[in-house]
């Protein structure tokens, strides 16, 4: 895939001859399934028409594997990209790097909301017959991207195991399930569905920055400048739709777009309220790392705007484009100077923000989210349960970012649940 050709080693904190075959340890095992269909791959737990399992792990013993993946004296760095070994490899290392980043932030251990006497293990699928990727109960699965018919060029499919943004996606839908809880189906409302969506796609977004070759390549880019369409907020996992979400947007609780997606029950739709809400706090909180650090004067972080505030303005086109311009070049001419006071900001921004959504998702739970018999009234906006969390968080975290967390939200028309007494 465009801008994933060249792979990046991914070290893990497992200490020696913990990871095993397959490659599996205590808590995670790749199944590199072999099924009769066209392609010879297992047909998937997951039900592509309706995104439901048809069935569960864990993977029947007897039923067509490959030969798990051995390691050499404990690594996996031999393998050659794009054969089914790498695969397997490249899932797992992906799925326990994410999980390791956000136990970090949460600090503690997370455990599988599936965990049962059967299902001890997450079962990673490397290789699945569909055209995206899923996570269930006990599971991950990758499909491939079908571009042109289904197949690359070169006749091979695309595979999304292959893609750190897409692993790290539905590695995070498991790590939320398993801090927030994991309601029945009948009580997994809109919000709650999209409120996780746009949970997973922050995941990945704080996971990818910890690796140099992304946070350098973004700078570089973007000459520092955020609040763009850029890699970071363009996510790689596609909808049913085939379209990229970005964090980077106007919507608002008014936007033809999400109350359309309220009317179809779009959780991919709807989601864009809560990420794009969270990644102008992000983006915030970055450019006042950028002043604090001297990389740029506050007179020109004042001057930077998220999408829905330059919305708001209703300035013309010609003359946003002309903001937009200058704002790049005054951008670049900083970066140029002050690049290692830009990489500074953004890892102290990285970490602010990763501990900011990691202790509001420590203190949401489903009940949070309004039901679907729960008329909402004024108090009960759109996300509003969990933007209170996260002002409390803010709070719990000692209570720099109040200000730019209630705007980044009331400006796209979401307002926090009042305060229990």
């Amino acid at each position: 895939m465009k801008g994933f050709a060249a792979p990046s080693t991914v070290y893990l904190d497992s200490r020696p001859g913990t990871i095993g075959r397959g490659p599996a340890d205590s808590r995670i095992r790749v199944i590199d399934a072999v099924g009769q269909r066209p392609y010879r791959w297992k047909l998937p737990y997951s039900d592509t028409t309706i995104g439901e399992p048809r069935w569960r792990p864990p993977y029947p013993s007897r039923d067509p594997r490959r030969t798990p993946v051995k390691g050499r004296r404990g690594h996996f760095d031999h393998l050659r990209v794009g054969t089914p070994a790498f695969s397997a490899a490249n899932a797992f290392a992906t799925v326990r790097c994410v999980l390791a980043i956000w136990e970090h932030y949460l600090g503690r251990r997370i455990v599988w909301f599936f965990r049962d006497r059967e299902r001890r293990h997450l079962e990673i699928i490397p290789r699945a017959e569909t055209n995206n990727a899923w996570s269930g109960e006990g599971f991950l699965e990758f499909g491939y991207l079908l571009p042109g018919g289904g197949r690359r060029r070169d006749g091979r499919p695309a595979w999304l195991c292959e893609n750190f943004d897409v692993v790290a996606h539905e590695t995070g839908h498991l790590i939320l399930k398993s801090v927030i809880g994991n309601p029945t189906a009948a009580k997994r409302t809109l919000e709650y569905r999209a409120h996780e969506e746009g949970a997973a796609d922050l995941v990945a977004l704080v996971a990818c920055l910890h690796f140099d070759r992304v946070v350098t390549r973004l700078l570089e880019n973007t000459q520092g400048r955020l609040f763009s369409r850029n890699m970071l907020s363009r996510y790689g996992e596609k909808s049913r739709g085939a379209q990229i979400r970005s964090a980077f947007n106007s919507a608002t609780t008014w936007s033809p777009s999400v109350s359309t997606a309220e009317a179809k029950y779009d959780k991919h739709a709807f989601s864009k309220l809560f990420t794009g809400g969270a990644f102008d706090v992000f983006v915030e909180i970055y450019e006042r790392y950028l002043v604090r650090h001297g990389a740029i004067p506050a007179r020109m972080a004042r001057e930077s705007k998220s999408a829905i505030a330059v919305a708001i303005e209703g300035a013309s086109p010609s003359a946003t484009h002309r903001r937009f311009e200058r704002l790049r070049r005054n951008f670049a001419v900083h970066f140029a100077k002050k690049g290692e006071q830009f990489r500074l900001a953004l890892l102290d921004a990285r970490d602010d923000f990763g501990h900011l959504l990691a202790k509001t998702w420590a203190m949401t739970s489903v009940e949070d989210f309004p039901g679907r018999d729960r008329p909402r009234g004024s108090d009960r906006l759109p996300y509003s349960g969990v933007v209170a969390k996260m002002l409390a968080a803010d709070r719990a975290l000692g209570g720099r970012y109040e200000t730019i967390i209630r705007t980044a939200f009331l400006r796209r028309g979401v307002s926090p649940a009042p305060r229990r007494r």
